[in-house]
């Protein structure tokens, strides 16, 4: 008998084929034959469903991140921030805003005063996060990008306006032109502490459109706050925008800030949101964890699907064997039939996990549409049902899509495929021509 001799790759994708996916020659064969497509079209299926999940959990936690992230920033954090004393007077501020403002990368510079105080009205009372703010604010373009206002004005025009909070509003049941009081602590003369009692008439009501922000927001002029609140009990300082506060020109730009004024506190936004941040960043890990399991188990069904197709066809790899073929050609079949369907399931799964994370905000309305349909038709007394509730979410999903992390994910499920392929490959090798006497 002549040996067959194989070299090359393309005899092995003929073989593997065919013996995986080939037609069968007998009609008596045809069922055995659609179930081997089906078990394969089954692990295909595995990987790409498994690997959806992944997409979307990436690409939405990272934009709603992104975009809780970009609101904190832009509306209250700002990208560096620079304590400043309390007392300092109003000349060397605009000096200090100034020369910041000169600085290479530097976009704006603007003066707040944050502190506690109780807000009140004929209704209820509630803690309120007073803001005192400069004018220039208003001209600040990420400022005004992520700030809607429900009512009124953006800021207050006169010292006894204010400025407040979607559910600030809400909570103490106010509308524009309405009254609200403030209680906050002062420092006497004589070092004591005493309750201060200011009235404002509400400007404008306003939100970032993330309610954890903007949700005891109480927005008055920075020199009536100044006036109200004491040093003990406030944190004055200058807030810097540079061009990208994601950049490594962030480092840079705070260390010539430092440079210029060594005695103040300066800290990138990085260290002022720290736990928060942490916490979205845990968050995301663990459910990209828990996804990237469900992605290693469809991985490891296709290794036994492989290892059951072995099983159940020892005799054909026997005649493979038989033929000429050697340990190391019939263990490439495996590992190249594996590969195959490991690089269809990450293609197939990543295409529609891109599709479906780019058009989440359109799905959601649509499930959102149908919930309330049936919600009315079946129980029209009862209460809505909300899917992403914008009192504790961002009113739209952002999608931050990123190809590296398209990349990635298809040569990940790719090795992943071929790594567990390498046990049913070993043992397709491990088979002699032998068998087709003992099948005989």
């Amino acid at each position: 008998m002549h040996k067959i001799r194989l070299s090359g790759l393309k005899p092995f994708s003929y073989l593997g084929f065919r013996m995986l996916l080939g037609r069968p020659t007998a009609a008596r064969e045809k069922g055995a034959h659609s179930a081997r497509h089906g078990v394969f079209l089954g692990a295909i299926l595995g990987i790409g469903i498994s690997i959806v999940p992944l997409y979307i959990v990436i690409f939405v936690s990272n934009g709603m991140i992104k975009g809780i992230t970009d609101r904190y920033l832009e509306t209250k954090t700002g990208h560096i921030q620079m304590s400043i004393p309390l007392d300092l007077s109003e000349e060397n501020r605009v000096q200090r805003i100034e020369t910041i403002e000169a600085l290479p990368r530097v976009v704006s510079a603007s003066y707040e005063i944050d502190g506690l105080g109780l807000a009140a009205s004929t209704k209820c009372s509630t803690s309120a996060q007073i803001r005192g703010l400069d004018e220039s604010i208003t001209s600040d373009r990420g400022y005004r990008e992520y700030i809607e206002i429900d009512a009124g004005d953006l800021f207050p025009q006169k010292e006894n306006e204010v400025v407040l909070g979607r559910y600030l509003a809400k909570t103490l049941g106010v509308e524009i032109g309405e009254t609200v009081s403030l209680m906050t602590l002062r420092e006497t003369e004589g070092e004591e502490i005493l309750p201060k009692l200011s009235i404002f008439r509400v400007a404008g009501i306003v939100s970032s459109g993330y309610r954890e922000l903007d949700a005891n927001w109480f927005i008055i002029h920075s020199r009536v706050a100044r006036r109200i609140l004491s040093s003990d009990m406030a944190y004055s300082y200058i807030g810097i925008k540079t061009k990208d506060p994601y950049g490594p020109d962030l480092d840079d730009i705070m260390n010539n800030v430092k440079k210029l004024y060594p005695e103040a506190l300066v800290r990138p936004w990085r260290d002022i949101e720290q736990s928060l941040f942490k916490s979205f960043s845990s968050t995301r890990s663990m459910l990209v964890f828990i996804m990237a399991i469900a992605g290693i188990v469809a991985a490891v069904n296709l290794s036994s699907v492989l290892t059951t197709f072995v099983m159940e066809h020892r005799k054909e790899i026997a005649v493979l064997r038989s033929f000429g073929v050697s340990r190391k050609q019939t263990m490439l079949i495996f590992l190249l039939g594996g590969t195959v369907t490991g690089i269809i399931g990450c293609i197939s799964g990543s295409a529609v996990g891109v599709a479906i994370s780019l058009c989440i905000n359109h799905l959601l309305s649509a499930i959102q549409t149908l919930i309330d349909f049936f919600t009315k038709l079946f129980s029209p007394s009862s209460q809505a049902i909300t899917l992403l509730n914008p009192d504790y979410y961002l009113e739209r999903i952002p999608i931050s899509m990123n190809l590296r992390y398209i990349v990635f994910i298809l040569c990940s499920g790719i090795l992943v495929s071929m790594i567990v392929s390498l046990i049913p490959a070993f043992r397709s090798s491990s088979i002699a021509p032998a068998e087709l006497i003992r099948h005989d």
